[in-house]
């Protein structure tokens, strides 16, 4: 029987192995074949996503449809604050029994698994973070739905990666499949998450994996249009830009729009800190989010659920100016709550709704002030819509693109680009971040700013580079002695230190035939006198970042690495010449990946 087993279990791993060798032989033909299976099988679950908000939702407030714009406002304060508790109580009871502290995901946390767990995430994760994405959202949260589908696909397409025992190049492909895709069959606008997956979450625009990102765009699509049909999230009236004298309006609205987003970010941190300071555990935060949502809602029902109502009625001009102005702060508050007590964790609807509701409120004005110039308030609104998101979401070209096959419309394509640029560049300057995502990285220590290769820089630690190829010798030390360590010990690196046993130089066999040279006798010189003085110092979790720039700033060959403790022993030299190897190393893999 054990014998059995054992040639069941070879044959298993040499199956495996015959299977690896043949992904990277035929790696192409393979990288299309998986990205349609990532394709179908996120946009199987994004779909489902969506029917379990839509049966939560018809459990909590008595409606399947998705459009609740059009029956929120006929429902008792009793039934939202129902729902919206007893959402916050279902959700804490996953939390407790399921992810204890864990959060749920979204996009922030995929960004963080391409650039620092190689795209490993676990599968267990993704779905509870998407069931309890589906809880808050079906009973009234504030919250946004792609967030938590994008990290759905990232979560399967990594379930996919390991499962296949894929190479590092191929998981990182898939994984921007998956985001891809998730996107696509969430908006039905495949062009944008391909963009959106390649712009936001990796960071970079790798031509071999282009091809197979776009196929599993377009797969994801195609099964989403089959079962909800080909149409756009949001179905509007063809506007058009009355003048040209209109754009100075359209270049006002960038800027109102990055003041929305600032307040919309810093409102988030700002109720975040505060949930942070409550004696509960995270666990137990979304029934208090509910309540505070609940509470809101209950004067303003308009800001429940993911708000594509909401956002469609702004797109058409049918909101009154006074509520446009109470939705606008009825939003920020409600979203900031969701996401500081956890009851809900995506933000991409939430801007999208903000931002059109912002454009409508300028049109507003604008129509008022300059009736013969200002086009309709649904075009602002679209505008709007495409600025804010944008702004917070740090994704200028994905925002243009999406707000296209969202809403069907090119012809407002010079007034957006403008809009969003403006918005982008406001808020990037103001916030000294190109995204809320990269915020809440920074937040708890991850800088994901620039490039994958600079990111990659901050990953790697001192202590992985640093050799222990050093001696260390006191000021007094005669030349002879150097002599003996640096020629026949084979010591290239002589640290010299002081009385205090501080490090006074660095002594190498240039400094020695520096000395030789000199017009002195040997016996009158020691370690002290030849040594090159060197008062700086890394510690073996500085960055490769950090010591690049102190290589940069002192000019230095060699520079010694020092315990972190309070001893701060020497415990390494790192060379000038071992850091670039590092890096060159890291911009190879960052082109090929």
């Amino acid at each position: 029987m054990r014998e059995k087993q054992g040639k069941i279990r070879r044959q298993f791993i040499q199956n495996q192995i015959r299977l690896r060798n043949y992904i990277n032989v035929h790696d192409k033909t393979v990288g299309i074949l998986l990205a349609v299976f990532v394709g179908a099988i996120v946009a199987l679950a994004a779909i489902a996503f969506r029917y379990l908000i839509h049966f939560t939702q018809a459990i909590a407030l008595g409606e399947f449809e998705e459009n609740i714009f059009e029956f929120v406002d006929t429902l008792e304060w009793w039934q939202i604050l129902g729902s919206t508790v007893s959402g916050g109580l279902i959700i804490t009871l996953i939390y407790f029994f399921f992810m204890g502290d864990k959060k749920a995901g979204a996009i922030a946390e995929v960004m963080q698994a391409n650039s620092y767990n190689n795209t490993k995430m676990p599968l267990k994760d993704g779905i509870f973070s998407a069931v309890t994405a589906a809880v808050a959202l079906g009973t009234g949260s504030g919250a946004g739905r792609e967030g938590p589908v994008v990290h759905l696909g990232a979560t399967l397409s990594s379930w996919v990666s390991s499962r296949l025992h894929l190479s590092q190049k191929m998981c990182r492909m898939l994984f921007g499949c998956g985001i891809a895709a998730a996107i696509s069959a969430s908006f039905n606008a495949p062009i944008a998450g391909v963009f959106f997956a390649l712009e936001v979450v990796l960071g970079h625009y790798a031509l071999h994996a282009f091809a197979p990102i776009v196929i599993s765009s377009v797969t994801a699509a195609i099964i989403s249009r089959i079962h909800f049909g080909d149409y756009p999230a949001f179905i509007i009236p063809d506007y058009e830009i009355v003048s040209f004298l209109e754009f100075p309006a359209f270049l006002m609205l960038g800027m109102v729009s990055a003041l929305v987003a600032i307040i919309m970010i810093r409102s988030i941190f700002y109720t975040e800190g505060i949930a942070n300071k409550l004696p509960i555990p995270g666990w137990a935060r979304p029934p208090i989010g509910g309540l505070a949502v609940g509470l809101i809602a209950i004067f303003c029902p308009y800001i429940l659920g993911a708000g594509y109502g909401t956002t469609d009625a702004a797109l058409k001009s049918i909101i009154a100016i006074d509520l446009l102005v109470i939705l606008i702060i009825a939003k920020i508050a409600a979203t900031s709550i969701c996401l500081a007590f956890r009851y809900g964790s995506g933000i991409f609807s939430p801007a999208i709704l903000l931002g059109a509701v912002v454009g409508s409120t300028f049109g507003w004005v604008a129509t008022q002030a300059f009736p013969e110039l200002a086009s309709s308030n649904g075009l602002y609104a679209i505008v709007g819509m495409g600025a804010v998101s944008s702004a917070i979401l740090g994704a200028p070209i994905s925002t243009i693109l999406i707000i296209f096959e969202l809403t069907g419309d090119y012809q407002i394509t010079l007034a957006l680009m403008a809009a969003v640029v403006v918005a982008n560049l406001v808020t990037t300057h103001f916030l000294k971040s190109s995204s809320f995502f990269h915020l809440q990285l920074k937040r708890i220590g991850r800088d994901m700013e620039g490039s994958r290769a600079k990111q990659q820089s901050r990953q790697i630690q001192v202590r992985k580079m640093m050799k222990q190829d050093f001696a260390v010798v006191g000021e007094e030390t005669d030349l002879e002695r150097v002599r003996e360590l640096i020629i026949n010990q084979r010591y290239n690196n002589l640290f010299v230190l002081d009385d205090n046993f501080l490090i006074k130089g660095i002594i190498t066999l240039g400094e020695l035939r520096e000395a030789f040279q000199k017009d002195v006798a040997a016996e009158e010189l020691n370690a002290g006198l030849i040594c090159r003085k060197q008062t700086f110092h890394l510690s073996p979790s500085d960055t490769l970042e950090q010591a690049n720039y102190l290589f940069k700033q002192t000019g230095e060959d060699r520079i010694a690495v020092l315990s972190d403790d309070d001893e701060a022993k020497i415990v390494g030299v790192l060379s000038h010449h071992i850091l670039l190897r590092t890096y060159n190393k890291i911009l190879i893999e960052a082109e090929d990946g």
